[in-house]
């Protein structure tokens, strides 16, 4: 849950008109970037031979895209504060601040990256591939290229040019892929993965600064200073980073363990095939949670109708996640055997587990940004703790025994005790909803969704499978059914009731 939502024109926010305005363009380029790198992802699944290597090169990309995201909470707060404010002394304090530290925070990430991959290069997984020795020192050294070029952007979050972010992200998405093609055409091989993982952050990197020139003038790009001022700054705000330092941290790892545990204690294709579905759910949980990232800002900043949008977003979400985990567990399988081969396919058990985890903590992604939006760090921490301890408590004996069907079902266990329940029982207390009832609402929803979607997809595949492009087709027409079925009978309550508005609606769903 990155901070990526600021808005110069919060102060207009209040503005009905505005706010659902603003709150539209969100969800839409959040979503076209999030579906780009789904999209890359996919292609990128064609540069490979072997699900051994896919699996072997996943674990380590998974690694560099998990270490920047370990900034401690401090970007989130510093541009809490800079939103809205005026362009004064104190804002550029702020700003020159967050630059010397987040160019301290780049070279420790460097030097930690090159560690975790060497480290990595001395797995029995690692040495079977018998891959150049430099290749795993470089590339984790390319993290601190990463989090140089993730602190550029939300930089420009800070500066109220989040636009910009979102077009930035969508160019390093496309630039990633044509890259990785480019050095694959040419003969460079795993290299490819250094250029493609590299270039598109110094890019935009370039590109950003002259906007945070532009919008901060004289703001030193990187700076190793460090003084007794810039302690005392990092000290008071502590207390407002530190939750949400713990929250990121715990998630982190509740989201990327499972992987990193697969390919510790299995080999062989069953390292792939996991990586391979665990990467298309994460993208599509990215994608799916565009709308609740969307809302949590305007939570924050307590403006009008916030909280109609809020239920809104929440009702919707047992219809969407309940509709597209169906589809994902019976047309996923179908995609990869068609669209790569039937070695790269986790098979129909693995594929449904995935999804149950993820509807899990898709019906709680609104309790939860909500919770985000009103300042319940510590809180969310405690339970993403929770939920990581059972995970571990249960992996690796179940790994042991069931492989990656194991781990899984542990990592369902720990969504279940932290996400299924006591989130939800916490929302319903901070907001006064009614607990059993907006479970009941939500699952069964879900419930509905899942059994058309499921049913529907079931039946497209028998008549029109047989190729992967018919396969995403029919499973986007499959969920556009199933959200029509939901939005059509909304319509006809609202209008029986005499209610015509959008945001009227929203009651119905």
């Amino acid at each position: 849950m990155e901070d990526n939502n600021g808005c110069r024109e919060s102060p207009l926010i209040g503005s009905v008109e505005v706010l659902g305005s603003l709150f539209v363009q969100t969800v839409f380029w959040r979503a076209v970037a999030y579906l780009s790198w789904a999209l890359v992802s996919l292609l990128t699944i064609r540069m490979f031979d072997s699900v051994e290597l896919f699996g072997l090169i996943s674990a380590a990309l998974l690694v560099l895209g998990s270490l920047p995201a370990l900034d401690g909470g401090f970007r989130n707060t510093l541009n809490r504060r800079i939103l809205g404010r005026a362009r004064d002394e104190e804002t550029l304090r702020m700003l020159q601040f967050g630059q010397r530290l987040y160019s301290w925070f780049c070279a420790a990430i460097l030097v930690l990256g090159t560690v975790i991959l060497s480290a990595y290069s001395l797995t029995p997984n690692a040495r079977s591939l018998h891959l150049p020795w430099g290749f795993y020192p470089l590339l984790g050294a390319v993290s601190g290229v990463v989090a140089l070029g993730s602190a550029f952007l939300q930089l420009l979050t800070g500066l109220g040019q989040q636009r910009r972010m979102f077009m930035l992200q969508l160019f390093m998405a496309w630039a990633s892929i044509g890259l990785l093609w480019m050095g694959f055409r040419v003969g460079l091989g795993v290299w490819s993965f250094v250029l493609s993982q590299s270039l598109p952050s110094l890019a935009a990197i370039a590109l950003a600064a002259p906007v945070i020139r532009a919008e901060a003038p004289g703001l030193r790009l990187l700076d190793f200073s460090w003084s007794a001022e810039d302690s005392a700054r990092l000290k008071e705000l502590w207390p407002d980073s530190s939750g949400l330092m713990r929250f990121q941290f715990w998630t982190l790892l509740v989201y990327t363990f499972d992987a990193m545990l697969v390919a510790w204690l299995c080999q062989g294709k069953l390292v792939g095939q996991y990586l391979l579905v665990a990467n298309l759910f994460s993208k599509l949980r990215l994608l799916l949670q565009s709308a609740d990232e969307a809302v949590w800002p305007i939570l924050a900043a307590k403006t009008n109708k916030a909280e109609v949008i809020a239920e809104g977003v929440l009702r919707f979400n047992g219809w969407l996640w309940g509709g597209a985990m169906a589809v994902s567990a019976v047309c996923i399988p179908a995609f990869i055997a068609h669209y790569k081969s039937e070695d790269f396919s986790g098979g129909t058990l693995l594929t449904s587990l995935f999804a149950l985890r993820y509807l899990i903590t898709g019906i709680a992604s609104q309790p939860g940004y909500w919770m985000f939006g009103h300042g319940h760090m510590d809180l969310l921490a405690r339970l993403m703790r929770r939920e990581l301890v059972c995970c571990l408590t249960f992996s690796v004996p179940l790994g042991l025994w069931l492989g990656p069907t194991g781990i899984l079902l542990a990592f369902i266990a720990g969504s279940s005790g932290s996400t299924l329940l006591p989130l939800h029982a916490a929302f319903a207390k901070a907001s006064g909803r009614p607990l059993w009832t907006m479970l009941r609402a939500s699952w069964s929803r879900a419930a509905l969704s899942a059994g058309l979607a499921a049913t529907l997809s079931l039946w497209g595949l028998r008549h029109w499978g047989g190729d992967w492009r018919q396969t995403v087709i029919l499973a986007g027409l499959c969920l556009a059914t199933t959200l029509g079925v939901a939005f059509g009978a909304a319509l006809i309550r609202a209008r029986r009731s005499g209610y015509t508005s959008r945001a009227e609606l929203a009651r119905f769903l």
